[in-house]
């Protein structure tokens, strides 16, 4: 990633494109496999209702972001993204309580450690952020390669569970593009804390430079006051001695 980039999403990289590509296939292809299983068209709403809901909303968020729009008002976008996981973390809870397995579990820590993960990465450093004082926080004592490495290893063994369970071709195709949209938004997450980060060691670089520069100023000035004042002195001594 570019570290001279003015904001992050005019970054040159491909992944917010690709995530957007592959968001657009993942919602055509489960709602034709539900109308190729011969669904109702109220079953195929609450179908996009319920589980596309979540890819709907990334989708719009990732387009916004490419627009003049979306980056002026970047951090109300992120706002609304993490308002949204907050809501999906909660329902994938009450899950538990009606089918309670394996997969449910898988399918709420991702959906909290992600929520997480994402709300400390875009607020750190905004106002609210910075009120609630979120880089002194317990969440800051994970390290973002600690973060990216865990949800990895959590969308790995929730891909494979849900491969052994799976009773359609549909059903493996789904879970796959799912999956690595998942390890995308990961990956996303986890490169704009990068950015965050080298951002943040930028600054505190130009910050020593100036200070040192004004120290160094501030010591010639120091000297030359020195060597004025001695130059005064031996002249006043010369003055004295011609007298």
């Amino acid at each position: 990633m570019n570290r001279q980039e003015k904001d992050f999403f005019d970054s040159p990289n491909m992944i917010t494109f690709i995530i957007t590509g592959l968001l657009v296939v993942l919602i055509i292809l489960s709602q034709s496999f539900a109308i190729q299983s011969h669904l109702g068209a109220s079953d195929i709403f609450r179908s996009i209702i319920n589980h596309n809901s979540i890819y709907l909303v990334s989708l719009f968020y990732f387009i916004l972001i490419k627009v003049k729009f979306g980056k002026r008002y970047f951090d109300y976008l992120n706002v609304v993204m993490f308002v949204f996981y907050l809501l999906t973390t909660f329902a994938s809870l009450f899950t538990i309580f009606q089918s309670f397995g394996f997969d449910s579990i898988l399918n709420l820590s991702f959906n909290v450690l992600v929520t997480l993960y994402f709300g400390y990465s875009f607020f750190t450093n905004t106002v609210v952020g910075r009120d609630l004082k979120l880089s002194n926080s317990p969440l800051a004592e994970i390290k973002n390669d600690q973060y990216y490495y865990l949800l990895m290893g959590i969308i790995g063994v929730s891909l494979i569970v849900s491969l052994i369970s799976a009773s359609s071709f549909e059903n493996v195709v789904v879970y796959l593009l799912e999956a690595i949209y998942k390890l995308l938004f990961v990956r996303y997450i986890y490169l704009y804390k990068e950015y965050i980060d080298h951002k943040e060691l930028d600054s505190e670089v130009e910050e020593k430079v100036k200070d040192n520069k004004d120290t160094v100023k501030e010591e010639k000035s120091e000297d030359v006051k020195k060597v004025r004042k001695t130059r005064k002195i031996k002249k006043d001594d010369v003055d004295k001695e011609d007298k």
